[in-house]
């Protein structure tokens, strides 16, 4: 009986193992997958000229890097701006990830009673607009100190850029980039995205 059972088991693992190769149950990776991400940083000439690049990190250049950043500064008055790109596996890992990136929109309030603070919403000095890109949220607020943040999706790549903002709340002054630069940086970054995907058409299927 004990011989019977194991010859069972036996036929079963073997019908299972060869069920596995007929199969392929690996995903087809995205068209462009294994293109260098650290190609669609903004140009670092979008900047002004009192800009520079602080932080490049040194695996952007590894084409197997799925999550890229940069940093930038102004080296007058020390305002800053920073991008971070995640490529995703699939369209719904990256859906996923841009859903995760929202919540920054929606900022807790600082604990100093004295500090500014206005909830961040879309500005109406930027009318940006693109037909490239699958999801876009850009919002500007205070807190401390004013700021613009955009999250974008672009197929399976989602990028975060946040940028310092040059505004005036109730007399006190923030140093940064003015809405005409910051809307200029945003429409870089959307020529990047869209020029890389128009070299990678998706199927009719997507993953």
């Amino acid at each position: 009986m004990k011989r019977y059972l194991r010859l069972v088991v036996i036929f079963l693992l073997a019908s299972l193992m060869e069920g596995c190769k007929m199969v392929d149950i690996t995903p087809t990776p995205m068209p462009g997958w294994r293109s260098p991400v650290y190609q669609l940083l903004v140009d670092d000439t979008v900047f002004p000229q009192d800009w520079t690049v602080e932080f490049p990190q040194d695996t952007s250049t590894d084409s197997t890097a799925n999550h890229v950043g940069r940093t930038w500064g102004n080296v007058v008055n020390g305002a800053h701006a920073e991008q971070a790109i995640w490529r995703a596996y699939s369209i719904a890992d990256a859906q996923r990830k841009y859903d995760e990136l929202q919540s920054q929109f929606h900022p807790s309030r600082p604990s100093e009673p004295n500090a500014i603070f206005v909830e961040p919403k879309p500005p109406t000095e930027i009318s940006f607009q693109s037909p490239a890109v699958d999801e876009i949220h850009l919002a500007c607020g205070w807190v401390h100190t004013a700021y613009c943040v955009v999250v974008a999706r672009y197929r399976n790549y989602v990028t975060d850029i946040r940028l310092d903002l040059q505004e005036e709340h109730e007399g006190i002054h923030s140093d940064g980039l003015t809405y005409e630069q910051i809307e200029n940086i945003v429409m870089a970054m959307d020529t990047k995205f869209a020029e890389f995907l128009s070299s990678f058409p998706l199927e009719t299927s997507t993953p």
